[in-house]
């Protein structure tokens, strides 16, 4: 009975640790551009916004080569115009495609329950970033489809207790919609 109490502890133990490493992992490259690229184009300085957006041109790439074919151009264009409402515009849909790019994760992981969490947690972070930029109604529905990917994500239970299966097909319509909004902004 001890060791089977011992071999309990070892594995709750492990999997707490693992799921903690992989939430803990690093900083936000699009979260801290943003603030930065924010902070220089608030203080009509362009040049230190154009060298933000250097530094983290990999970044805002990557997004628009995945997520948002327009997003790379757009923003690049609207700092070198010296344009602060479509800097605000392309640095919210940069956060947008952070959603995508996360939901996506937590599809391709739903049968890996503590990584699709950590998934849907961090599009959940990056919708309260994006959210105060967005209409009421627009906020809502965008919540409740993120809200209901976290539901159809499933849940493995305590030793099975309490278990939720995955819902892969309900995860992708609510992802659709979520997706449908995003691109929108």
């Amino acid at each position: 009975m001890r060791l089977v109490l011992l071999f309990i502890v070892a594995v709750i133990t492990a999997v707490n640790l693992n799921a903690y490493s992989y939430a803990a992992a690093g900083k936000e490259p699009t979260i801290d551009s943003k603030e930065a690229i924010l902070k220089a184009v608030n203080a009509n300085d362009f040049k230190s916004a154009q060298a933000v957006f250097i530094k983290y041109e990999k970044n805002y790439q990557y997004l628009s080569d995945e997520f948002n074919s327009k997003l790379y151009g757009g923003l690049k264009s609207a700092i070198d115009n010296k344009d602060k409402k479509n800097v605000v515009k392309w640095l919210n849909t940069s956060i947008a495609a952070e959603i995508q790019r996360r939901l996506d994760g937590g599809l391709k992981n739903i049968k890996q329950f503590n990584i699709a969490k950590v998934m849907l947690a961090k599009a959940n972070k990056f919708f309260k970033i994006l959210s105060p930029s967005l209409e009421k109604t627009t906020n809502e529905k965008l919540s409740e489809a993120i809200k209901n990917c976290v539901q159809f994500i499933g849940n493995p239970g305590l030793f099975g207790v309490g278990a939720k299966p995955a819902k892969p097909e309900e995860y992708k319509i609510n992802q659709e919609i979520a997706v449908k909004i995003l691109k929108s902004i």
